[in-house]
């Protein structure tokens, strides 16, 4: 049995904490799954999610990680010309093995991890080949980058491609204007900026988008977009049964976020909890992995320089934190510094004085 020393603070980019009165949604009675309530409630979280990202397009809600959409993602909007994938780092790299365990023709473009494409980049890439689709991951969790999409949605725009973005770790966090940005697909789960249980996946998707779908063939049937759109416009429906209590964080959250807080204060919020922590860094004589310029405001990518970062991991343990090592191949090279969801600059502030205790 899972017990109360098991819990810790979770500095870590997802799941993170997750408030007590959000907490709280999840044990409110169960409804049916086809019934007028559910409807009520999953067109009131579409027209809530339109409203944060800017947005007329499409709403569509998964049951599944946000990986789960990804993959549907490429199922429906990749077909003959194939897919050019961003890749500049562990989470980008997933756009491309999805691409191709699904039989699609898909080509790179290779970014040195920590720096983000530059607009140069693409578009020499761009030129050289027709695609259906461009993908890029908006915030790369593993290096602390953030890809400047408003400084590349015209290039990809003027190669008639797709442009289907991975969100996962920045969506409600960082700024997106999804419409006039003219992204396709806007992808993310609900446990990272969003700050609540994982489990259910949304995406906004373009009328562009649901014209290539009926153009291309297996497109599979957990995850294909015409078939969750006919049933959303069907009063809010969904085509397997739904992980309902999450349906209710979902929606208290949004009306905070937009009706209290505001979404472009929440994106400040975390631009100052970014802007803390990379000053943070540099003030210990530390390293950002990240190009500073393209630093992330959700997390931060930390060179260790030495310092042992599984000791530091199991001090800060014994203290009540859970640490995010390095991702992959830079574990025990580099930790990340998560600020993100509901988070606060004090909250940051009192986790940092206690790394620096720990180090000093």
């Amino acid at each position: 049995m899972i017990d109360e020393k098991d819990f810790l603070d979770l500095f870590i980019p997802g799941p993170v904490n997750v408030s007590n009165d959000c907490r709280q949604k999840l044990v409110l009675p169960m409804i049916a799954h086809r019934s007028e309530t559910m409807g009520e409630l999953h067109q009131d979280i579409a027209s809530y999610l339109q409203k944060m990202l800017f947005t007329n397009n499409q709403i569509i809600m998964s049951t599944s990680s946000s990986t789960g959409l990804m993959e549907g993602a490429i199922r429906n909007c990749v077909n003959k010309k194939g897919v050019l994938n961003v890749i500049n780092g562990a989470f980008a790299e997933r756009w491309h093995k999805i691409a191709i365990t699904n039989g699609k023709q898909a080509d790179t473009i290779g970014v040195e991890w920590g720096k983000a494409v530059s607009p140069q980049q693409l578009k020499e890439k761009l030129d050289e080949k027709e695609y259906d689709a461009v993908c890029i991951t908006q915030n790369e969790t593993s290096t602390g980058v953030t890809t400047p999409l408003k400084d590349l949605y015209k290039i990809i725009k003027d190669h008639n491609c797709l442009f289907l973005v991975d969100a996962v770790s920045c969506a409600g966090g960082i700024e997106a204007r999804i419409d006039d940005w003219e992204i396709d697909v806007y992808l993310f789960g609900l446990q990272k900026c969003m700050a609540l249980s994982p489990g259910l996946a949304v995406a906004s998707v373009s009328d562009a988008v649901l014209e290539m779908a009926k153009t291309v063939p297996n497109r599979g049937l957990y995850f294909d977009f015409l078939d969750l759109k006919k049933y959303h416009d069907r009063g809010g429906m969904q085509p397997a049964t739904p992980v309902i209590p999450i349906y209710y964080q979902l929606q208290y959250q949004l009306h905070k976020i937009v009706d209290e807080e505001g979404i472009e204060n929440r994106w400040a919020k975390h631009a100052e909890m970014g802007d803390y922590a990379r000053k943070w860094v540099k003030d210990r004589g530390l390293t950002l992995f990240a190009d500073e310029s393209v630093a992330s405001d959700t997390v931060t990518c930390v060179n260790s320089l030495g310092l042992d970062v599984p000791k530091l991991k199991s001090d800060l343990m014994k203290k009540g934190y859970l640490l995010a090592t390095g991702y992959g191949k830079f574990k025990e090279k580099n930790f990340r510094i998560a600020h993100m969801g509901d988070r606060t600059l004090m909250e940051l502030k009192t986790y940092l004085q206690t790394i620096e205790e720990l180090i000093s």
